[in-house]
């Protein structure tokens, strides 16, 4: 571990940010033979930091796998709370896509074409948030991913506990 802390600091990196689990590699075993470590990391020099001065990692639930999955999110400073909007092209998919765009588009808008597209533009952002804004995939897949997800944060913010 000196030497790889050694080489660390000639090459003049250090470790991002970070959330979510600290253990990043498991055994997988349960009681007294249970191994967590953090073996993954995730490393930016002095001109990441410079940036990408808000960036994270976010170390996951293992899932199948021994180790954490990591991702790295280039956060710029934001003022606002509000999260940026996100069209998913699954939802053009939907049956009700269409009926909703043609609804919203016909509705009457005041002002020069341009004020009147961006109306209707906001006015689908709106309703597509209020459609779209909660799935519901399988009742079932998403109360076992929330089981698993909570029996893996407990297993790795508890590793000796056999319960």
């Amino acid at each position: 571990m000196s030497e790889f802390n050694e080489c660390l600091k000639v090459i003049e990196v250090d470790d991002l940010r970070s959330v979510g689990h600290f253990f990043t590699w498991s055994n997988k075993r349960a009681g007294n033979f249970a191994v967590n470590k953090k073996l993954d990391r995730a490393l930016a020099n002095w001109h990441w930091h410079n940036s990408f001065s808000y960036s994270m990692a976010h170390f996951h639930n293992p899932g199948v796998s021994d180790h954490s999955p990591v991702t790295v999110f280039l956060m710029e400073r934001r003022t606002s709370g509000n999260r940026p909007f996100k069209f998913l092209n699954f939802w053009a998919k939907d049956a009700r896509f269409m009926g909703l765009v043609h609804r919203i588009w016909n509705q009457r808008a005041v002002g020069n074409p341009l004020e009147a597209v961006i109306c209707k533009l906001r006015n689908l952002k709106r309703e597509l948030k209020n459609v779209f804004g909660n799935p519901d995939p399988s009742p079932k897949r998403e109360a076992l991913r929330v089981e698993l997800g909570l029996i893996q944060s407990h297993l790795l913010s508890t590793p000796s506990d056999a319960g």
